[in-house]
């Protein structure tokens, strides 16, 4: 299997969208947020539903994908060892400098005269601490050392070789994610949460990890060798509008934060179901897309493949900022809108290119290679 180069730069545009979505959440209808501006759209609420829907499944698909990829050619010690460098300096990191911004400007909203340092006294507590952005990061390194523990010969079993290809295969996986992610939440609601980590999410964000494991060792889902069936992915791309939508108006009118005990089972069923399609769809469509247009090496490429985690780190802070103290102008609200992402891409990349990639501390603490 020759260097998937699409997949590389998948994984980024999963990343970097989130930028434009921490950018729109800010003034979308329907959806609370840490800060929100007075004047919301619509629109931006059904693009973040959309992002929503399956941004972050794919990304962990794609994750549990190249650690199977890594973990066969490398070995176990070799993963581990990335996987703390990469993965877990820039966990802690960010949780210690970055993740405590969201949650003071905030607390500022409620107490202007609120100063920083008694802020954090209280904000480091086993009551208090929460993980903000970094909560992906955190699950990330969670999922790496849960993944090693599984045996690595039951993704090879024989018994998985019966099964056919194609369909059959996609089908299998897509009844494990739902039926792994609904007796789970038969347990346990959207809200629960455990020194920051939702567990409800937790799993559901594991059961695409496992499904990225599985995408490995099969060559299905993240490889589509079909490239020619433009017909095939018209018709994933219009059910996967179909399933967004219905979606959407599920996660407004059943929210999971309800309990299953106090919720009708079959609408809580097909709820999550369409969670877990949806992702599904909407990687297959985007997984054809970028084998035609993003499966060559280039400088730009190689450059965000690089860039994506770092400047995805450090976003998130500068768009809380931004919005906090452009809330209270009189902007239309798609002037502020542009100025915010073009705000936070600019002060993103500013620091990515002057600071974190040529400064070797920096590039430690954001998790890129040294040498």
């Amino acid at each position: 299997m020759g260097r998937l180069v699409y997949l590389d730069n998948l994984r980024s545009f999963a990343l970097l969208l989130g930028i434009v979505f921490h950018a729109a959440i800010v003034y979308a209808a329907e959806i609370k947020y840490a800060i929100q501006d007075t004047n919301r759209s619509d629109i931006l609420s059904y693009f973040c539903y959309w992002i929503h829907s399956y941004r972050m499944p794919m990304f962990y698909m794609i994750s549990g994908f190249f650690s199977a990829l890594v973990l066969e050619k490398k070995g176990t010690k070799f993963y581990l060892e990335a996987r703390f460098k990469r993965v877990l300096i820039p966990t802690i990191f960010g949780l210690i400098f970055l993740a405590p911004i969201q949650y003071y400007l905030t607390e500022r909203l409620k107490t202007n005269t609120l100063e920083l340092l008694p802020f954090l006294d209280y904000f480091f507590t086993k009551d208090h601490f929460q993980h903000s952005h970094i909560w992906f990061l955190v699950d990330l390194f969670c999922f790496s050392i849960l993944y090693t523990l599984i045996p690595k010969s039951f993704f090879t079993l024989k018994f998985w070789a019966k099964i056919p290809k194609g369909l059959p295969r996609y089908l299998l996986l897509l009844a494990f994610c739902f039926l792994f992610v609904f007796f789970s939440h038969s347990q346990i609601s959207k809200g629960e949460s455990y020194y920051g980590i939702f567990k409800l999410t937790f799993i559901f964000q594991f059961s695409f990890f496992l499904i990225g494991v599985f995408s490995y060792h099969w060559k299905t889902i993240l490889i589509q060798k079909d490239n020619n069936s433009k017909i095939k992915t018209l018709a994933i791309f219009v059910w996967a509008i179909v399933v967004y939508l219905l979606f959407k108006d599920m996660e407004i009118d059943d929210p999971l934060w309800i309990y299953f005990q106090y919720v009708n089972v079959w609408v809580r069923g097909f709820h999550i179901f369409l969670w877990v399609l949806s992702p599904f769809l909407w990687t297959s469509f985007l997984v054809f897309i970028f084998q035609i247009l993003g499966n060559r090496e280039g400088k730009l490429g190689s450059y965000l493949i690089e860039a994506s985690l770092p400047i995805y780190l450090v976003h998130h802070p500068i768009s809380l900022m931004y919005a906090f103290w452009i809330r209270d102008i009189e902007w239309g609200i798609w002037v502020k809108f542009s100025l915010h992402i073009m705000v936070v891409l600019g002060g993103s990349f500013f620091l990515y290119e002057f600071l974190i990639r040529k400064i070797k501390p920096l590039r430690i603490l954001f998790g890129l290679k040294t040498t």
